[in-house]
């Protein structure tokens, strides 16, 4: 691996994930960085794939490599191979899936001493499964909402929580898919009856207040850079990605993040979701996914380039890290809402290059004109089965 913290190759192994974007548009802001990916999906025609078949096409990758989806043990001997070949120096997984099957067979992978900074095995499937996570949490007695865990199967005079509560999958669901608040036996019932799963439920008390999302780059257990943003606009319970957002800074979160990043010895990257309680005043602990996330490149913007960052600390150079105390930023779909109510806020360049992925499209606009391409062909398609007789 090079010890240069100017020009380096990273490989990010799991290209057929969601996250995709965010990261690579994160390291386009750093001059002298080679991006490759590895995709298990040539072409996937439904909603969540769009973005990344079209990013294979866009000038800030390097190199986009297609490999058939095969065992763990075919793909960590491919992800050697294109180590290998381009001579990479970091491989950089970004979804939480492909970063544990990583772990489960890091004795196959050759390259080990090019895989970025990661927990062991037990401390990273503590915080994806949420039900392993509340156990932890309690048995280290970090704030979290009083919760039961039961199975599909449960019965109803065993919940012991009053309603109403948020019923969430354990495992298997991302992005708040999945997650529902419920105001009676009847709806929880008719809720596990819907999703059926082999994995427990976790029924956790509803907190009256409202929701922070935390952003965070450890290595072993200590905090090296972070976020903290707050939802400008919450419509439901149900958890949806944060389009729109204001970064905020407060002392007391960021003595409780520290103390959970300790206590998991917690090494590369985490999202951590918080829910103020406005009866006692408190933050508790809601949920890590230990990934990326779906404004990566929202902090990179306002400053704090956590894939970049996390290149740095695999490195053990010396992070220079100042804390984001305040700034919005607006997704694609807010941008848009917004120019629909304001249509003078296209000509205000510098907002739209700080605080959105103007930037982005601008600079890499096939990847939009491919996106605008396939759904146009997609709606003429659906349209013309429907006529057909």
């Amino acid at each position: 691996m090079k010890n240069d913290s100017n020009s380096f190759s990273v490989l990010i192994p799991d290209g057929e994930t969601t996250l995709l974007s965010n990261v690579v548009h994160s390291l386009s802001l750093v001059e002298h960085v080679k991006i490759y990916v590895l995709s298990s999906h040539k072409r996937r025609y439904f909603k969540y794939s769009i973005e990344n078949n079209c990013f294979k096409y866009s000038r800030f990758i390097e190199k986009f490599i297609y490999h058939k989806n095969s065992t763990p043990e075919e793909w960590i001997e491919k992800i050697d191979a294109i180590v290998e070949d381009f001579n990479i120096d970091f491989i950089m997984p970004i979804f939480d899936v492909s970063t544990m099957k990583i772990l489960e067979h890091i004795n196959n992978l050759n390259n080990k001493t090019r895989l970025c900074n990661l927990s062991n095995l037990a401390n990273f499937e503590t915080a994806l499964r949420k039900d392993l996570l509340y156990l932890f949490l309690k048995s280290n007695s970090l704030p979290c909402p009083d919760s039961v865990i039961i199975d599909s199967n449960f019965e109803n005079d065993s919940i012991s929580l009053d309603f109403p509560l948020i019923v969430k999958p354990t495992f298997g669901f991302n992005g708040g898919m999945g997650v529902r608040l419920v105001n009676s036996k009847a709806e929880l019932l008719a809720y596990t009856n819907r999703n059926k799963t082999d994995h427990p439920i976790l029924l956790q008390r509803f907190i009256e207040g409202f929701d922070i999302t935390c952003n965070v780059l450890c290595k072993n257990g200590k905090i090296q850079a972070y976020t903290m943003q707050k939802a400008s606009l919450v419509k439901s319970v149900k958890v949806t990605p944060q389009h729109e957002f204001s970064f905020f800074h407060d002392d007391t979160l960021l003595e409780l993040m520290k103390d959970l990043m300790k206590a998991l010895n917690w090494s590369g990257v985490a999202n951590i979701d918080f829910r103020y309680d406005i009866k006692d005043n408190t933050y508790k602990i809601i949920e890590i996914n230990p990934r990326f996330w779906l404004n990566t490149e929202a902090s990179a913007l306002a400053g704090v380039n956590f894939p970049y960052l996390y290149c740095l600390s695999t490195l053990n150079k010396d992070i220079e890290f100042k804390p984001v105390k305040s700034g919005t930023f607006l997704h694609l779909k807010a941008l848009v809402k917004r120019l629909q109510h304001n249509p003078f806020l296209i000509f205000k360049i510098n907002y739209l290059s700080n605080n959105t992925p103007f930037r982005f499209i601008i600079k890499d606009p096939f990847v939009l004109w491919c996106k605008f391409m396939w759904r146009t062909n997609n709606i003429l398609s659906s349209r013309f089965l429907k006529r057909k007789p």
